[in-house]
């Protein structure tokens, strides 16, 4: 029998984070589940993944949909070709079994190792691995739009491919979205949850939006929060949403009216970019809102009746962004008057 490679202590821990990706599903861990334990840890492949926007939130959002739908994978992953765990990594294995797919990538990754004459295999030989075949890793890649070239060259010191067309107005919030930083404004044992938990935002756009109005408040610097700022959120959250469809969609209940608020702005002609721009250099003058912005806020993210079957599912009862624009256009709030500004012709 070949000899086994040990991993190094990082890669431990990814193989423990892989046998927790599965949730409470049954089966053996698959290539699927190696890679988003490779995000748990610190080093080199997981950055890889980072950079290429394949982060810890965006595979374990896109897996948990997967455990909800029939049919979710192309491939098996060589499910019926599985072995016990220990017998890829002797000690270091378990009493669960690996995918066929998965044993290969983990021997392949003690070969590289071995080659190289390291002490023990690393994350970045598992990910180079898993990159090597047309697996459920590689699927997972996809549905997260990222290509495995473009990680393997991350691996090899280069800049690789992400281009998601967003502004660097936006990078921020797609940058807590993606889980790479979190909201400064958050008591820390509440952002300590939300990272270790991997929230989506996305999926729960009505309460990412009544977070985001302070961040936007924050950078701008602007003084006391007001509903201008929870326009800008409406838009920033929608922009980076649409770039990030897999994140979006995910948990989706039937009809999808979340993102309506951004979707009749849109419509209106209105982005973030113009106003952010109006904000910041036109000096458009703006009377006091009727009510705190946390009213309107509060009000709009309360939970409506809703039609799926799913009800215990935060995602179906998000109300969305539309009840929140539909306030904000009725009464005469700064978000109002701005929209007005930017949709007026000169001399109307």
């Amino acid at each position: 029998m070949e000899a086994i490679k040990e991993p190094d202590w990082n890669t431990i821990g990814i193989l423990g984070a892989a046998r927790g990706a599965r949730g409470s599903a049954e089966g053996p861990t698959g290539t699927e589940h190696l890679l988003a334990g490779i995000t748990t840890a610190r080093g080199p492949a997981r950055k890889a993944l980072d950079d290429e926007g394949a982060t810890r939130t965006a595979l374990m959002a896109v897996l948990r949909d997967t455990m909800d739908r029939d049919g979710a994978w192309s491939g098996t992953d060589d499910i019926e070709a599985s072995v016990a765990a220990q017998d890829v990594l002797g000690d270091d294995g378990d009493r669960d079994s690996l995918t066929g797919a998965a044993a290969r990538a983990l021997t392949a990754a003690m070969r590289q190792a071995q080659r190289e004459n390291a002490a023990k295999f690393t994350g970045v030989h598992l990910l180079r691995a898993l990159l090597e075949e047309d697996n459920r890793a590689v699927e997972l890649l996809g549905a997260c739009r990222v290509s495995p070239q473009a990680v393997r060259t991350r691996l090899d010191g280069g800049t690789g491919g992400r281009q998601d067309g967003l502004g660097p107005l936006l990078h921020a919030t797609r940058d807590i979205l993606l889980g790479r930083s979190h909201y400064r404004h958050m008591p820390f044992w509440q952002r300590w949850v939300l990272r270790f938990a991997g929230i989506n935002w996305a999926s729960r756009p009505a309460w990412w939006v009544s977070t985001e109005t302070y961040d936007q408040a924050r950078r701008l610097g602007n003084g006391p929060v007001g509903t201008e700022h929870a326009l800008l959120a409406v838009l920033a959250t929608h922009e980076v949403a649409l770039r990030y469809p897999h994140l979006a969609k995910a948990s989706t209940p039937t009809p999808d009216t979340r993102y309506a608020g951004g979707e009749r702005l849109a419509r209106l002609g209105i982005d973030y970019a113009s106003v952010h721009h109006a904000l910041t250099r036109d000096g458009i003058r703006l009377t006091a809102d009727p009510r705190p912005v946390k009213k309107y806020l509060d009000e709009a993210a309360r939970p409506r009746a809703v039609r799926s079957a799913d009800s215990c599912n935060a995602s179906t009862n998000d109300p969305g962004t539309g009840p929140l624009v539909e306030t904000l256009l009725r009464e005469q709030t700064r978000a109002r008057q701005l929209i007005h500004a930017l949709t007026t012709a000169p001399g109307d």
